[in-house]
C-alpha cells in the first residue's frame, strides 16, 4: 500500500511545504508528524514528548534550522552532497540545509489527545515505514 494512502487511513492531514507553510494552520497540540523529501517519507517524529510541545513548534524548528544540526547536517547531507562537497562551516551548512528543506521537504501531521497516544502512533509508524532517518 502506498505510504500516502496509509497516512490518509491513519488520519494524517494533507502535506504542507516546510518552506511555505502557514504555521497558524498547523495544530498547536501534541501529535505525530512525518517529514517527506519530495514523495519519500524520511522521518517520523512526535511533538509533545515532554507534555507541553506542539506540532506547530516542532515542525517550525525543523523548518527554520533550530534542529538543523540533528536533522540536516548529520543526516540530510549524506543524501544530497558528495562528501567532498560538505560545507566547511556550521553557518554555511545551516544555510544549505534550510534551503534544501524549504525547497524539497513537506510534512504531514496527525494531532493526538496526548503525548502517550503520540508515542504509540510514532512507534508503530517507525516500525511500519522503516524511514531513511529513523534508527540512525
Amino acid at each position: 500500500m502506498p505510504t500516502h494512502t496509509r497516512l490518509n487511513e491513519l488520519g494524517f492531514c494533507p502535506a504542507v511545504s516546510m518552506g511555505t507553510a502557514a504555521w497558524e494552520d498547523v495544530p498547536d497540540e501534541p501529535g505525530v508528524y512525518v517529514i517527506l523529501d519530495r514523495a519519500e517519507v524520511i522521518y517520523v517524529g512526535m511533538a509533545g514528548r515532554n507534555g507541553n510541545g506542539s506540532l506547530r513548534q516542532r515542525l517550525r524548528s525543523h523548518a527554520n534550522g533550530s534542529l538543523v544540526n540533528m536533522f540536516a547536517q548529520y543526516l540530510l547531507f549524506n543524501r544530497i552532497l558528495d562528501p567532498a562537497d560538505l560545507p566547511r562551516s556550521p553557518q554555511v551548512a545551516g544555510q544549505l540545509c534550510r534551503e534544501y528543506i524549504s525547497k524539497h521537504c513537506m510534512a504531514r501531521v496527525r494531532p493526538t489527545n496526548d503525548a502517550a497516544e503520540a508515542r504509540i502512533v510514532e512507534n508503530c509508524l517507525r516500525k511500519e515505514l522503516k524511514t531513511a532517518f529513523n534508527g540512525l
